[in-house]
């Protein structure tokens, strides 16, 4: 549960770090769709602009020429009579041409004809605006066009935005034509952006603009419009590429991105306050958040833990009965998960321990009547044999055991899973072992006794350490020989002792035996007084000794100090070996 909640808390601090983040993100992708759109929508608007002028300059040019072309074939009467039309005849003229202004001007620039009264005897070298025409009269140009203006007459009248064209005059000067370019002024007036600015929101209190040259082009505030604001600071941050930046407007502070394209800057802001507000209330969203999922993890594992406990306690009192000498009582409850291995494989044992001492002790019986002397050696052979089978369900190592398991189901689940399976294991095998008459191979009764080191391992975690030195492998001897002397050497020797120590189970072969030796720096104890603290004597070893002595003629040989510890060596005759297998 420890576990469980550390991950809940490692992976809230890692989310809280990348929340400025998530928000930022976020401000950015608005920004970077508000920046897109206007800029897509200017550059359309200006491509629209630039293809219907290029469409007027060719239909005006066509239009001068024509006229040119008039004058130039009529004869001299003809045109002499045109020459001296009144600017009324003139408009006239220019209304069927669809034009609203003709000057005639001759080499030196100076109007001769017109249909604007004001306009006769005006000079194009007054102005810098129409000096340009002058390059027509000596034919350095063939034809020249003025962009779209706004036009005020001589007589101050305005008019309007008004379109130029202008090509050579035959025998000198040109003929400059003016049309009222009524679509063009439309499109300006529909490329201004004013509107799309001012009505594109950016959040609660966000907004754009559109700037072109240090000067703002497009603004909510139309006041704004025109200001140059190259020398400010903030434009300084923003005049060049495409990014998000923190900026100061008179004393305000926002969150800004830009893009710049086509001599075109367009900003977008965001409050500080604002962008701030966004970011509090995400953390508000996800605090929120990981408070439920804290909740329903709390609740999933008291369940969990509370279906295990209840399994755990349900086992023990269960063993408790069997171990009180009642093999009689069964384990009857059903737990569908991995207690039931455990439970299954205690019936069975109490079940075949019953079995197994009444069929002693029938053979007992039946000793004892047919041959004194034989009775007495099966007698002690049965005897030994049952403390065995009772030593290996001794109900301190299950209770300890099942302690371990229900501490790691608050603690560690899987270990605890895992735990479960391992004794389930141990049951199983020293159940297979108690039946076994015949010698068994080596490597199978150390995996029995690693199945034991690995359950009192996750008891004494670092207190015990065990060592294997395995030279020789390739031989048999009696089940439960060497299990009894490592949990001797674990129970009495080393957790005995205060900060711990190792155990060593090691093997080597001489000429007539194999032997197997157990080694623990423990506490130790005297040879000559084989009691433990409460006044039982080791009956595990006697029991080893007997076994494997009736059995294949094998010998314990047992050394220890107080203080230092003990060596067990286990020899298993090779002769005796021999014949068994």
């Amino acid at each position: 549960m420890i576990i469980y909640v550390a991950s809940i808390l490692i992976i809230s601090v890692i989310y809280f770090n990348q929340i400025d983040r998530v928000v930022k993100n976020r401000t950015n992708e608005t920004l970077d769709i508000f920046t897109g759109s206007i800029l897509t929508s200017i550059n359309h608007l200006e491509i629209i602009l630039n293809t219907t002028k290029q469409t007027l300059n060719e239909k005006h040019i066509a239009i001068a020429k024509t006229v040119s072309d008039i004058l130039g074939s009529t004869t001299s009467s003809t045109r002499q009579g045109i020459e001296d039309m009144s600017p009324q005849s003139l408009q006239w003229f220019a209304l069927r041409l669809d034009i609203d202004e003709i000057n005639i001007a001759d080499s030196d620039g100076i109007v001769s004809y017109s249909n604007i009264p004001g306009l006769i005897g005006y000079d194009f070298y007054a102005n810098e605006i129409t000096i340009k025409y002058m390059a027509l009269t000596d034919g350095t140009l063939t034809e020249i066009t003025e962009e779209p203006r706004q036009s005020v007459l001589p007589d101050n009248t305005f008019g309007g935005i008004t379109h130029y064209a202008a090509v050579p005059r035959e025998g000198g000067g040109f003929i400059q034509l003016g049309f009222n370019a009524a679509v063009l002024a439309k499109l300006q007036e529909e490329i201004n952006i004013d509107v799309t600015i001012k009505e594109t929101k950016l959040g609660d209190n966000g907004y754009g603009f559109v700037l072109s040259n240090g000067f703002v082009r497009a603004h909510p505030d139309l006041a704004m419009n025109g200001k140059d604001v190259s020398g400010e600071d903030w434009y300084k941050s923003i005049n060049s590429g495409n990014s998000f930046t923190w900026i100061n407007i008179d004393g305000f502070k926002f969150y800004c991105g830009y893009r710049n394209e086509g001599g075109n800057t367009v900003a977008g802001l965001i409050p500080a306050a604002e962008y701030n507000g966004v970011r509090n209330r995400t953390l508000l969203e996800t605090v929120l958040f990981l408070a439920a999922a804290f909740v329903v993890m709390l609740t999933v594992i008291y369940f969990i833990v509370s279906k295990l406990t209840a399994g755990i306690n349900s086992l023990v009192a269960g063993i408790g009965k069997i171990a009180s000498g009642n093999l009689d009582a069964k384990i009857e409850e059903r737990y569908n998960d991995e207690f039931d291995l455990i439970k299954d494989a205690v019936n069975s044992m109490a079940v075949n321990l019953k079995t197994h001492i009444d069929g002693e002790m029938q053979a007992e019986r039946e000793v004892y009547k047919a041959m004194s002397e034989k009775r007495a050696m099966e007698h002690e052979l049965a005897q030994s044999k049952i403390s065995t089978m009772i030593s290996q369900i001794q109900p301190h190592f299950m209770y300890n055991t099942l302690a371990v398991i229900k501490h790691l189901c608050d603690t560690d689940p899987q270990t605890a899973k895992e735990t479960i399976i391992e004794f389930s294991n141990y049951l199983r095998g020293n159940l297979d072992s108690l039946s076994q008459i015949e010698l068994i191979p080596f490597d199978k009764e150390l995996a029995h006794t690693e199945t034991y080191l690995k359950i009192e391992k996750k008891r004494f975690d670092d207190m015990l350490n065990i060592n294997y030195d395995i030279k020789v492998r390739d031989f048999c001897l009696p089940a439960l020989t060497l299990q009894p002397i490592v949990e001797n050497a674990v129970r009495y020797g080393v957790t005995k002792k205060e900060d711990g120590g190792a155990v060593t189970i090691s093997t080597e072969e001489t000429d007539n035996a194999f032997l197997i030796a157990v080694t623990d720096d423990g506490v130790g104890f005297d040879t000559q007084n084989q009691q433990t603290q409460n006044g039982r004597r080791h009956i595990g070893i006697e029991n080893v000794r007997n076994r494997i002595f009736s059995m294949c003629g094998g010998t314990i040989d047992i050394q220890s100090k107080p203080g230092e510890g003990t060596k067990a060596v286990i020899s298993i005759p090779k002769r005796e070996v021999t014949e068994n297998d």
